[in-house]
């Protein structure tokens, strides 16, 4: 993989492994196949510590924990820590219990926020909070969650706020489709004296009365129900790197996804059936698929998984573990694989599995002893290079 070997490449990618950051080299797409493409943690990173050109480098000197790689890495390679999203989350419980808004601040707000009184969960970067924090804090009983942006302005680190916005905006979308309003958004300024940030909802507008107070009431209801405890359950436990088959590589759910999945649970069914965004997308393939089944051998979260059945060799998909980190439709070299962004929720939220049946397991291919399938396999994957 360009140029370099997958020993080198672990190793290099290793070195970004700090206090703040987790790093899990096998679950990088790039690291598992040299067809990937995805540069997500360069793009996003504001200091460079990461780039992605002809080779991965890693300059630790220049990483200053902010954590957004961790937010934007679709696989689970590079994770935050320090706090960890377990420990996050349980903080914003004490804080949900406090008062009704959870506020999110960086050390740049750290003296206005303690100057006025208020109550705040310190982040190094609003970038750091993905998609599964701010809809935790939902879960956990917080009636508004508030990202204190009003030092974003002078930070040369404009990339953080981009992604946050992104993730709030992610975060609304789900709990529209769980039949919530949106209660995550961005804020300059706090007010202590009613503990709630003083920008209105949009969503409440065009609402009658009486809609609204039964909608209050639903939301309530739900959010008081649910516990952090509850949320989590055994997430700390299912962090473990699972034991790896010979001839196999890792999988592992990223701990954000779990997390995100265990809170929409929670809270209950969507209302919305088919829901469009960036967090999940649909496995599909084409007739051309010869049954290689390489898009589940190389999937990192054990979304996709072989299997034989009825004489015909195929792959189960489960929507719940997919990321949408695209490596098994970029690897596919005769680009068979269909990925759909308009998803299924409750296929989501039910951990529901497909089937797809794809060749005949007698096929000319499969004719062809192991060692002759392997190679043939692998020069059409990897080409010439």
């Amino acid at each position: 993989m360009l140029g370099l070997g997958l020993e080198q490449i672990a190793d290099i990618l290793s070195r970004l492994e700090s206090q703040t950051i987790s790093v899990h080299p096998k679950q990088c797409v790039r690291l598992r196949h040299r067809r990937a493409t995805c540069t997500r943690c360069a793009d996003a990173c504001p200091t460079h510590a990461i780039t992605w050109s002809e080779s991965l480098q890693i300059d630790s000197d220049k990483c200053t924990g902010c954590g957004i790689c961790a937010t934007v890495c679709p696989s689970g390679a590079i994770e935050a820590r320090s706090p960890t999203n377990v420990e996050l989350l349980t903080q914003v419980q004490e804080r949900a219990k406090e008062q009704a808004a959870v506020v999110f601040a960086c050390p740049k707000h750290l003296k206005a926020m303690e100057s006025n009184g208020a109550h705040f969960i310190r982040v190094n970067c609003l970038g750091r909070l993905d998609a599964s924090i701010l809809v935790g804090a939902v879960a956990a009983g917080a009636r508004s969650v508030c990202l204190m942006d009003g030092a974003c302005a002078e930070c040369p680190n404009t990339t953080g706020r981009a992604v946050a916005a992104q993730m709030a905006q992610t975060a609304n979308a789900l709990l529209q489709a769980w039949g919530l309003s949106p209660r995550i958004a961005s804020v300059s300024q706090f007010a202590p004296e009613s503990k709630t940030p003083t920008r209105v909802s949009a969503s409440t507008q065009g609402v009658s009365r009486r809609a609204f107070f039964d909608l209050l009431a639903r939301e309530t209801t739900k959010a008081t129900a649910i516990t952090i405890a509850s949320v989590l359950g055994s997430t700390n436990a299912q962090e473990k790197e699972e034991e790896i088959k010979k001839g196999e590589l890792p999988t592992r759910a990223p701990v954000k996804q779990q997390i995100l999945l265990k809170c929409l649970r929670r809270i209950g069914k969507p209302v919305v059936k088919d829901w469009e965004g960036n967090l999940w997308a649909q496995f599909g393939f084409a007739v051309k698929c010869n049954g290689c089944q390489m898009c589940a051998f190389f999937c990192p979260t054990g979304a996709l998984t072989k299997i034989e059945q009825e004489g015909k060799l195929g792959v189960t998909f489960k929507i719940a573990l997919c990321t949408n980190c695209r490596l098994c439709q970029e690897i596919c070299y005769l680009k068979s694989v269909t990925l759909s962004m308009t998803i299924d929720l409750n296929k989501v939220v039910d951990g529901t599995v497909d089937t797809f049946l794809m060749a005949d397991a007698k096929a000319a291919f499969w004719r062809l002893s192991p060692e002759e399938r392997f190679e043939q396999t692998l020069k059409s994957h990897l080409g010439k290079e």
